[in-house]
């Protein structure tokens, strides 16, 4: 296998881990704080569960510096101004700087998670949409609806447990 098709196999595991890691860790906390606190066990499938989107953060952003710097070197530095690619980066970086927001709880749950589990789909959707034939013209074509996104997701999210918590009650 060469080199670019082993960067897009990890970059394309990282994806998968972060998207379901993500996506579990709310489904896992929408559960867990129907009742108002996260026992033991709630707390310990969390713990798992954000160790498999740290896994799948470090795959990807390694491979995605894989890319940068075979594209480097191998006369494609073109690629570089692919609005994708940094689209990608700048929701990558999102994902950064939130994780640690959210360890130093200086960030509150109702962004936090919209921003991580917004995040991982959106690189997803937008790595996936730019292999066919949809095509982005600019960066903002990208990051308004991203930022849109966010925006709604934090208010669904939200909406679901509080759906949740009063079934339970």
């Amino acid at each position: 296998m060469d080199i670019y098709s082993s960067l897009v196999v990890i970059h394309i595991l990282g994806t998968i881990l972060g998207v379901g890691g993500a996506t579990f860790i709310e489904i896992f906390l929408t559960k867990s704080l129907r009742d108002g606190k996260v026992d033991a066990t709630e707390g310990g499938f969390l713990k798992i569960t954000f160790i498999i989107v740290r896994i799948g953060l470090v795959l990807s952003l390694f491979s995605g510096i894989g890319f940068l710097l075979l594209y480097k070197f191998s006369d494609q530095a073109f690629r570089i101004y692919n609005p994708v690619l940094w689209a990608k980066l700048s929701i990558i970086a999102v994902i950064i700087i939130n994780a640690l927001l959210l360890q130093a709880h200086k960030i509150s749950l109702y962004w936090g998670s919209s921003l991580s589990l917004v995040s991982w789909y959106f690189a997803f959707i937008i790595g996936a949409l730019s292999q066919g034939p949809f095509i982005f013209y600019s960066y903002t074509d990208i990051i308004i609806p991203y930022i849109l996104s966010m925006i709604v997701g934090a208010f669904v999210l939200e909406r679901i447990r509080i759906f949740f918590k009063k079934t339970t009650q």
